[in-house]
């Protein structure tokens, strides 16, 4: 099968970030803009577990349903037609816990890790976005310990290690997957986080003598061997896999795979197949990477990506919740099915931690958290219609280095790649900027401080840090 370049190519994200495109959201009224009622003295407890791209999808699609104005997503499709009058909910509150304190792009990881400056755009502290900074959103630093599904409470701990309860009316579950260092940050505050960055960065910047080595051929081991070759050229980084192929886990067609390995070789990365190395740490910090036949590899880093090293983190949900390999069964509503009785219909799941048999990316994590959202919403006005969650067409975007491979799935059975492409698909921030947009969250605000637009499309503080604002500015 051949492959194409193609040079202009509009991601979902993209699509709905262009006001000139049908990809932008719709209105939630009617041509005739007759607001929405309220209902005097309604009120809700809505509890979301998980501050990432399903959870923030979620709060979000809340407010605009509370304050009757159009849904961040709802471009997706049609799922939320049954609430474009519905009624207002005043008293609606929302509680996020998560154990950072800020979103943190986690599928920029990878540049955050090579790149310092990067670092510092990729966590976002969530009293920064002046839309989530309301009376009516709490955000909650902590780790959720337990639910009480009889008596609707939420357990969490807090970072002092004080325990409390918060009740809820509906919960969702949107906790993702536990990653291991350096795919996610280990440190659950921005200034600690910050802090890693920097050490790993100085660290990677003197490995150019002897090398970097990247354990695991999947998503994620791709893109940190792509990023860490085009941010230390010099360097010699290895890319080893236990399987015959790249992403071998991943169901794409095997040209894509072979794709992929051309382009990492083509830009000097050394890519190892077949083969499950031991790594033996040495006293001055480096480590030797070793094989069955008895060769070896002097790293000076060695990054750990195999996919074995991700769990879902569910260990908080009653055990009666939670399914095969710790994944949480939903309905199409996605809403928890397993025990039934337990949930009693009001505890829902959305993002990676959803047992649904479709590649985790981060927009479809969104599209779930905002379906979700507008289902709890409907519970707590007692309509009993449901938005549906849609079938995910497989497909797979990725990042190689300064290129990046993309199968739009089995209705066209090209593979295109290039680094135009790279810079309309991702941008310079692995499509942070994309997604921050397509979330409406377009405007942030650091220590409170109202930062400005210059003409470059940059967004400046009072300590002048730098953070791009607008898709046009990638």
């Amino acid at each position: 099968m051949r492959t194409k370049i193609l040079r202009s190519y509009l991601s979902p994200c993209e699509r709905l970030s262009n006001r000139n495109s049908r990809f932008y959201p719709v209105r939630l009224r009617p041509s005739t803009d007759r607001p929405a009622s309220k209902v005097a003295g309604m009120q809700g407890d809505v509890v979301i577990v998980g501050g990432s791209y399903a959870g923030i999808a979620a709060t979000l699609t809340l407010l605009a349903l509370k304050d009757g104005q159009p849904i961040p997503l709802a471009a997706y499709g049609d799922y939320y037609q049954h609430l474009c009058m519905a009624a207002r909910i005043p008293g609606l509150r929302i509680t996020v816990v998560d154990e950072r304190d800020g979103f943190f792009h986690s599928v920029g990881g990878p540049l955050a890790y090579c790149s310092p400056e990067h670092a510092a755009r990729m966590w976002r502290l969530y009293r920064g976005f002046p839309k989530l900074n309301r009376p009516d959103v709490t955000f909650v630093q902590g780790t959720v310990v337990r639910v009480d599904a009889s008596t609707r409470t939420v357990s969490y701990q807090s970072p002092e290690g004080q325990q409390q309860d918060l009740p809820y009316d509906y919960l969702l579950a949107a906790t993702g997957l536990r990653r291991p260092w350096p795919v996610v940050p280990r440190t659950t505050e921005m200034r600690s986080y910050l802090a890693d960055a920097g050490t790993a960065a100085r660290r990677l910047s003197a490995a150019g003598k002897i090398g970097i080595v990247v354990i695991g051929g999947g998503a994620v081991g791709v893109e940190f061997a792509g990023k860490l070759k085009t941010r230390y050229p010099a360097t010699q980084i290895t890319l080893i896999h236990a399987r015959d192929q790249l992403l071998s886990n991943e169901p794409v067609p095997a040209t894509f795979r072979e794709k992929v390995q051309q382009l990492l070789e083509a830009q000097g990365v050394q890519v190892i197949l077949r083969q499950r190395p031991r790594v033996e740490e040495l006293p001055d910090g480096t480590s030797y990477v070793k094989f069955d036949n008895g060769d070896r590899i002097h790293a000076a880093q060695v990054i750990q990506a195999v996919k074995t090293g991700a769990r879902p983190s569910t260990e908080w949900l009653p055990p009666t919740l939670v399914g095969d390999r710790g994944m949480i069964a939903v309905n199409d509503h996605l809403q928890v099915t397993d025990d039934p009785t337990l949930s009693d219909g009001r505890i829902f799941a959305a993002g990676d931690l959803v047992a649904r048999p479709e590649i985790k990316l981060g927009g479809r994590a969104m599209v779930m958290g905002s379906v979700a959202a507008a289902n709890i919403y409907a519970a707590l006005l007692a309509d009993p219609r449901r938005a549906l969650c849609p079938p995910f067409p497989a497909h797979m975007a990725i990042s190689v280095g300064s290129s990046m491979v993309l199968w739009k799935g089995n209705d066209d059975p090209e593979i295109y790649h290039g680094e135009a492409l790279a810079k309309t698909f991702f941008g310079e921030d692995l499509g942070w900027q994309k997604i921050l947009n397509a979330l409406t969250l377009d405007h942030y605000e650091v220590q409170g401080q109202r930062g400005t637009e210059n003409p470059r499309g940059q967004y400046r503080t009072h300590n002048d840090c730098v953070f791009t604002n607008r898709v046009g500015a990638n």
